[in-house]
């Protein structure tokens, strides 16, 4: 026989805005995310390490000394457009962007994260055209989550996902800084 549990929990969404030309934010994340050498080459790692050591060596590597590497990105508003038939949407799109090694430390704790790992987030143009918006879950809030109605979290996952929250935020702030 099957079960079926739901767990309410709150999620804090943060978000970000700029003055800033949404071209400018998205140079400066695909700067801080090495999105020239992310992507394929990021599924490729995963894909084929052998062990540890080939994954640290290899997402070292993709990091250059930074925080995240780039998974993947969407423009959304191609496909709006498309869909609605206008070129009305702002331009809109949404990064995956993560590192392993940051993530083990959560996921060893509780896999159920990995329905938030890596984290995405929103980078859109502002209706106006006067900056740039950039949005996304805390990780800290949607990854330590007690994973039944009035359990506890385990204190290293609440870390661990709080310090993802901050290398999160930190990134953000760079990249929409003035």
């Amino acid at each position: 026989m099957s079960s079926k549990t739901v767990v309410n929990f709150t999620a804090r969404r943060v978000s970000y805005e700029t003055p800033l030309p949404l071209t400018e934010v998205i140079a400066r994340l695909d700067k801080e995310i090495n999105k020239a050498g992310g992507g394929p080459e990021v599924f490729r790692l995963l894909r084929t390490a052998k062990d540890k050591a080939e994954l640290e060596e290899g997402f070292n590597a993709l990091t250059q000394g930074r925080d995240f590497v780039h998974f993947l990105d969407n423009p959304y508003h191609r496909w709006m457009n498309a869909y609605t038939g206008n070129a009305s949407t702002p331009a809109t799109y949404v990064y995956m962007l993560g590192n392993p090694l940051i993530a083990q430390g959560m996921l060893r704790h509780d896999v159920v994260g990995a329905l938030h790992i890596p984290p995405r987030i929103l980078v859109s143009e502002k209706p106006d055209g006067s900056g740039t918006r950039v949005v996304y879950d805390d990780p800290a809030s949607v990854i330590a989550v007690p994973g039944s109605e009035g359990g506890s979290v385990d204190e290293e996952l609440k870390s661990a996902a709080e310090g993802l929250s901050q290398k999160l935020e930190h990134l953000v702030q760079t990249v929409v800084r003035v």
